[in-house]
């Protein structure tokens, strides 16, 4: 089945009393192209769970997602580390200057050999911020193993439990990915990445303001990934 294609999810919150609702009609990694910001060669590869959810009814400006160049310069607060949106925080994590448009920041993330990807492809609808079901995820996984197969990161920064999931949902991964939680995995790449196969890998909680607590890690990790890219 190709992605734009894909229904799978289609009335999962009804079935399953799923604290989300996915929209199988939104699936913003086609709505915006994203494929068209993807370097030649991918040194740095950022798997992170899901698009934000966007009403269609809304304003593009105010849609977070990763490759919405339209998105205005916005903060969930004062200007300081890790109160922006998901990309504003990578974009600042990685010594990008967060000052120029969004797709000025786009094309400077793309010389770097980066790439970022959702491994769920369509946007939910979320209530009391719970996880997506885990069927959703392994629904997904099937896309998100034939895109790291064709793309060859170098390199896999996992941003968060449920990313860490959906790799773990993957044939290819599933038997080498090590159970530890992903606060274990942050100790642990801290020093140096995980070798998987042909990846190096490390794991990091979602870089956004309620995982602050945990940015002197996430800080030290981004050394090490942008020594990745130099």
């Amino acid at each position: 089945m190709e992605l734009e294609n894909c229904i799978r999810c289609l009335g999962y919150s009804e079935m399953y009393s799923s604290s989300a609702i996915i929209h199988t009609n939104m699936k913003p990694n086609l709505e915006y192209k994203a494929d068209l910001w993807k370097p030649y060669e991918i040194k740095v590869l950022f798997l992170a769970e899901s698009p934000p959810f966007h009403s269609s009814k809304s304003n593009a400006v105010n849609d977070s997602y990763f490759y919405n160049h339209n998105e205005s310069q916005r903060f969930l607060g004062a200007p300081s580390p890790l109160l922006g949106t998901l990309s504003w925080n990578l974009f600042w994590l990685l010594g990008i200057n967060n000052k120029l448009p969004k797709n000025e920041k786009l094309e400077e993330f793309r010389e770097r050999s980066c790439y970022y990807l959702n491994a769920v492809k369509c946007r939910a609808e979320r209530y009391n911020k719970k996880n997506l079901i885990n069927r959703t995820v392994k629904n997904c996984s099937f896309f998100l193993e034939r895109e790291i197969k064709d793309l060859k990161p170098k390199t896999i920064v996992v941003l968060g439990e449920r990313a860490l999931y959906s790799l773990k949902c993957c044939d290819q991964f599933k038997e080498s990915i090590p159970s530890n939680r992903i606060n274990n995995l942050l100790e642990e790449t801290k020093k140096q990445p995980i070798r998987i196969a042909n990846f190096k890998l490390y794991f990091l909680p979602l870089p956004i303001w309620r995982n602050r607590q945990y940015l002197d890690s996430i800080q030290l990790i981004f050394k090490l990934v942008k020594k990745e890219i130099q």
